[in-house]
């Protein structure tokens, strides 16, 4: 199972597989208002915890099942916890530019790896909450990493490409190449920020920036006609206002210009800019504003597509959209890692020190 905490809504995804290689057959999804978190980080654990518990139960009624364990999304990035150790490249005797060691001969083996890290205390009340839920936890996965799980190609990973997952409270961004991520950044803005923008700039409720939002919202004012009117509720709700919709546009483009503008300053962070091949992924429930492609293609000056879930079946129809791209990417991360954490005899996770987790990665491998 798939447990992803948004700060808007959690997201729970049950998925069965018989070949880690091959598609998923969803068979059970939920969701329900996310109130205990801000910035993917846990403030209230009740209220996190009732929430997790309402979008499983219904998540386990359509599929029939109980479950036991889940694979959950940590959203924001200080002591420290080491969340993966991604392999980027190895060496053998010298031997340079391995992708795959594993069944090589030589004596001996260096690793280049990216470890990503994320903020001790966020991890350990996430783990709290999942275990106050009833459920043990698999694993937990970087949602920049589970979205790229659950959206992206092979052949796009192994090209080079930048996965752009925009959140509620954050966004995260990675960049792939040959085959792996190498590079990963969390940057503090999301579509709630699009949505406070709204509500500032019209004085309505931050409910009813949502809704303008997402059904009237554009990226981009200059493609809005100037006559296109939207009305607006304003605070109170005694009084409907008539507006330019390109008025909501020229609110919401510059915020959008800003998130992707900063995911370019981490693209070029990362030493990878101009080697990006198969462009840009935008994902998550912000990407769902109309003109996001063209206005991360406006910032990056290359090919940009709309990242939805791929490699589903069942009833792949109810987890459809950006907004599910974490939430299948954790499935399908929990299916591939599955067969070598029985082979390796894990065990469900516990909290760890940074050198602790480190150590077990490297008995793991060899």
């Amino acid at each position: 199972m798939g447990l992803d905490l948004g700060t808007s809504r959690v997201a729970v995804v049950i998925a069965e597989s018989d070949d880690p290689a091959g598609p998923i057959s969803i068979i059970g999804v939920g969701e329900s208002p996310s109130d205990g978190l801000r910035k993917g980080v846990v403030v209230n654990l009740d209220k996190t915890i009732a929430s997790i518990q309402s979008a499983a139960v219904a998540a386990e009624r359509m599929a029939g099942q109980r479950i036991e364990s889940v694979v959950v999304s940590l959203a924001g990035t200080s002591d420290r916890q080491v969340i993966h150790v991604i392999p980027r490249a190895y060496t053998v005797d010298g031997q340079e530019g391995v992708r795959d060691a594993i069944g090589m001969t030589g004596q001996r083996l260096e690793v280049e790896t990216n470890i990503v890290t994320g903020a001790q205390t966020a991890v350990q009340n996430v783990i709290k909450c999942v275990h106050g839920a009833g459920f043990d936890i698999e694993d937990v996965v970087c949602s920049g990493l589970a979205a790229g799980e659950g959206v992206l190609t092979p052949q796009e990973v192994d090209l080079g490409v930048c996965l752009i997952e925009i959140g509620a409270g954050n966004t995260a961004v990675a960049v792939y190449n040959e085959g792996s991520a190498r590079h990963l950044a969390v940057l503090p803005v999301g579509g709630n920020h699009v949505t406070s923008d709204i509500a500032i700039g019209l004085r309505t409720t931050l409910d009813e920036a949502e809704h303008l939002k997402l059904n009237y919202g554009h990226t981009l004012p200059e493609v809005i006609d100037h006559g296109e009117k939207v009305e607006v509720r304003q605070v109170g709700g005694d009084r409907i206002q008539a507006l330019p919709r390109r008025f909501l546009a020229e609110i919401i483009g510059p915020r959008m210009q800003e998130i992707f503008q900063m995911a370019r300053e981490e693209v070029r962070k990362s030493g990878f800019d101009g080697l990006l091949p198969a462009g840009v992924v935008v994902t998550g429930g912000g990407a769902r504003l109309m003109g996001t492609t063209d206005a991360a293609q406006a910032v990056f000056d290359t090919s940009v597509r709309l990242g939805q879930p791929i490699g589903m079946s069942g009833l792949a129809d109810r987890a459809q959209g950006p907004s599910f791209a974490v939430a299948v990417g954790l499935v399908k991360w929990g299916s591939r890692s599955h067969v070598r954490a029985h082979a390796n005899g894990r065990q469900p996770l516990t909290l760890e020190s940074t050198y602790q987790k480190t150590v077990r990665w490297l008995r793991d491998f060899f």
